[in-house]
């Protein structure tokens, strides 16, 4: 009778704990995994085939809509791979001058850097790096040259930052006033979601801190301008 019971009183634990994980499973949705979406949006899907069609126009259409510029495929392809791969050298400086990251890999180890075979996209993903170390070490004269040549100035390099990051953070006061004149965003992420003005105040360069919270303010004023500007001329 004692060993009956025993074995009903297990049978009912092990129904509960079955039950708890099944609702549990209905209730808790499993979340997506860091660079792996189980299932893209449709701008996302777009997105990724605008880029590797080499669809500027589509691109930049969907950029504007707010899609993300380093979002993922199911195996970790983000919109930079598909351009590159595909060659399109005017679609890798839409994606990289609106903060497009070389450092992503795929799934299985594949970079932007690695996918592409043409020499122009290998020599414009080499400008980007040696941008961001001119603007490591503060030289602007090396820096103007790169950007001169029409270097994405929000790119982010193999080591997941913009020129405006690595300025920031070594303290480099005078490029990154050169950085924000020539349109560096400063609100840009690195790969890690660092912005320029943590990167400075966790250096203690408050004179740069103060550039970069300016440099906000005068960009959140032009769009609240842009957004009360009247959509159509005044009836006569």
């Amino acid at each position: 009778m004692l060993k009956k019971t025993a074995i009903l009183v297990f049978a009912s634990v092990v129904a509960c704990l079955l039950i708890g994980c099944a609702n549990e499973s209905v209730d808790k949705p499993r979340a997506r995994e860091s660079g792996a979406p189980t299932q893209l949006l449709p701008q996302e899907a777009e997105m990724l085939e605008a880029a590797g069609k080499g669809n500027n126009a589509r691109v930049a259409e969907l950029l504007n809509q707010g899609v993300n510029v380093n979002l993922r495929g199911n195996d970790g392809n983000t919109p930079i791979m598909e351009a590159a791969y595909g060659g399109h050298l005017d679609t890798v400086k839409l994606l990289l001058d609106h903060g497009a990251d070389l450092s992503a890999k795929k799934r299985d180890g594949a970079t932007p850097i690695t996918l592409t075979g043409d020499k122009d996209i290998i020599a414009l993903f080499k400008n980007v790096s040696s941008m961001v170390s001119a603007a490591a070490v503060g030289n602007n004269t090396i820096l103007e040259t790169f950007i001169s040549k029409g270097t994405p100035i929000n790119a982010l390099s193999e080591t997941g930052e913009s020129a405006l990051h690595a300025a920031c953070w070594n303290g480099k006061v005078d490029t990154v006033k050169l950085l924000l004149e020539r349109g560096a965003d400063p609100q840009i992420k690195k790969a890690d979601g660092a912005s320029p003005v943590t990167l400075a105040s966790g250096q203690k360069h408050e004179d740069i801190v103060a550039l970069i919270n300016a440099a906000i303010e005068k960009k959140s004023q032009a769009s609240a301008n842009r957004t009360a500007s009247p959509a159509s001329s005044p009836a006569k």
